[in-house]
């Protein structure tokens, strides 16, 4: 499973290559919006993402913002996003995660 962490919401980069206003998790943040934020764009390994069957957004409390299937990657420059379906209503979402984030960097791998 890849494990995607977010910080904090703040405004994202006037040419932030998902066209978002925002990037991080704000409290009460709905699944979708979790997805979005949390699908991209990092710099990563991406045969090693494509191996992985899942991914788990989480914020910095350890608690699972949204999960999706990993269907795909997208090249933004030097970095990647996430292609994928949300699992809309997934059990773990609302939950702290089994496998507790221990990498400094917000992409990793369990």
């Amino acid at each position: 499973m890849l494990q995607i962490q977010l910080g904090a919401e703040r405004p994202a980069d006037a040419d932030d290559r998902l066209g978002r206003a925002t990037v991080g998790w704000h409290p009460a943040m709905p699944e979708d919006e979790a997805w979005q934020a949390g699908r991209g764009v990092w710099k990563f390994n991406a045969d090693r993402a494509l191996s992985q069957d899942e991914v788990q957004i989480i914020n910095t409390d350890g608690i699972v913002l949204a999960v999706a299937r990993i269907t795909g990657i997208s090249k933004h420059g030097d970095r990647y996003a996430l292609e994928g379906d949300l699992l809309r209503g997934d059990p773990r979402v609302g939950r702290s995660t089994p496998s507790p984030h221990l990498s400094r960097n917000p992409v990793t791998y369990i």
